[in-house]
């Protein structure tokens, strides 16, 4: 990343020199435009900030935003001064493409630029709230105290999402063998057995024809399957960059039965421990309800929500708006308006998080008890009746001779 020198003009209207960085000329230009000044001339490029090396095959190296911010928090609470403390992780961090995003961010600092402002035009690193609550501790004096609120909200997030997977491994690795345990047996095994009932000359019998032609299928057509599982992970990508497919998926989702409870569970509590972390941190509640309606990962939650503006600017209260969309649980109202009489909002928006994030896990637990015996009961039935299809054959066969 380039360092660019201009001559600018700021809101009131005092002429100065500054650089700014960017990946070219242009990009430097709107971050001077979003900064609230007017570049007037452009005086050529400076000295080459430092650079993220690139890995294997020209790839970036990958910045852990949770790394980053868990060796920040100690250091910001032990008084250290931010630029030094930016200074201190980076020296720290083993990856040169982090290192180099942690380097940039102290350079602009030099640059007497905020923070806040550094974060958001890095917004693909950072999630959405991250640059929203660094502001608000930034006005309030207390960004240490946020960056751990912070830390600890990224940290219990990446556990839910660790949960998560590590509960999917095991059947999807079930599934996986079944799949190829049902290819292997028709694709090898019947064919086999097809050759010598057609040696003896013998005809088969409905069952028989069956697996037959279940083989048959199975040999002449298992290209199809690669493109199936091509075609699906298409529609996903598709699903995630066109918004059309993805609403639809979105309200899809929010109509079947178990996959509901899932998908609600985990927006209502991220988007409940969003809230309470932005209130903890002094963001006012117009802006806490739009970052927090950023962070929900289902559109037809996000839209429900998204006209709360409104009905706050005329005095009422969030539990009130809130009331008027379809997808939020009565439990979280309830709670809500019970902290609005109490004066603890933060504290009863955390305790609907962890409500829901409990459920969450619960709800997971549930399906892949009865998902992975499911899985073994349906393979064994099917290897079972492969099994005795054969064996009825082969007695049918004896018995012809």
């Amino acid at each position: 990343m380039a360092v660019y020198k201009f001559k600018i003009s700021d809101a009131s209207g005092k002429i100065m020199e500054t650089l700014v960085e960017g990946d070219s000329r242009a990009e430097a230009t709107r971050r001077l435009q979003r900064r609230g000044v007017v570049p007037l001339e452009f005086l050529g490029e400076g000295a080459v900030s430092i650079a993220a090396p690139r890995g294997a095959f020209g790839r970036r190296g990958k910045f852990d935003v949770i790394d980053f911010t868990d060796r920040l928090v100690p250091l910001l609470q032990a008084h250290i001064p931010l630029e030094r403390a930016l200074g201190i992780v980076g020296e720290g961090m083993e990856n040169p493409y982090a290192a180099g995003v942690v380097a940039d961010l102290r350079k602009g600092l030099h640059e007497g630029r905020k923070f806040s402002q550094l974060i958001r035009d890095r917004g693909r690193l950072f999630p959405n709230m991250y640059s929203s609550m660094v502001e608000a501790g930034e006005e309030a004096g207390a960004l240490p105290q946020v960056m751990a609120d912070l830390r600890q909200f990224l940290t219990d997030g990446r556990e839910l999402r660790g949960f998560v997977v590590s509960a999917s491994v095991y059947p999807c690795f079930v599934v996986g063998v079944s799949v190829c345990l049902l290819i292997f047996l028709l694709g090898f095994i019947v064919p086999k057995f097809a050759q010598m009932l057609t040696s003896a000359g013998r005809h088969p019998s409905f069952s028989t024809r069956m697996l037959l032609n279940a083989s048959d299928l199975v040999r002449g057509y298992w290209w199809l399957l690669p493109i199936i599982i091509a075609g699906v992970v298409a529609l996903i990508i598709r699903a995630r960059n066109d918004g059309k497919v993805r609403r639809w998926l979105d309200g899809v989702m929010l109509r079947l039965p178990v996959i509901r409870d899932l998908v609600l569970y985990a927006n209502i509590a991220r988007l409940a421990r969003t809230m309470a972390i932005l209130m903890r941190s002094g963001v006012h509640l117009l802006d806490t309800v739009a970052i927090s309606a950023k962070v929900l990962g289902n559109s037809t939650i996000r839209q429900s929500i998204s006209g709360l503006a409104s009905e706050l600017r005329q005095g009422q209260r969030l539990s009130a708006a809130l009331g008027g969309s379809k997808v939020v649980p009565q439990f979280m109202l309830r709670m809500l308006a019970v902290g609005e009489e109490t004066g603890a909002v933060e504290g009863m928006l955390d305790r609907v998080a962890e409500r829901y994030e409990g459920e969450l896990r619960r709800t997971i637990r549930r399906l892949m008890s009865i998902f992975e015996p499911l899985v073994i009961v349906i393979l064994g039935a099917l290897v079972g009746g492969i099994a005795v299809t054969l064996f009825l054959a082969i007695n049918d066969m004896r018995s012809g001779f």
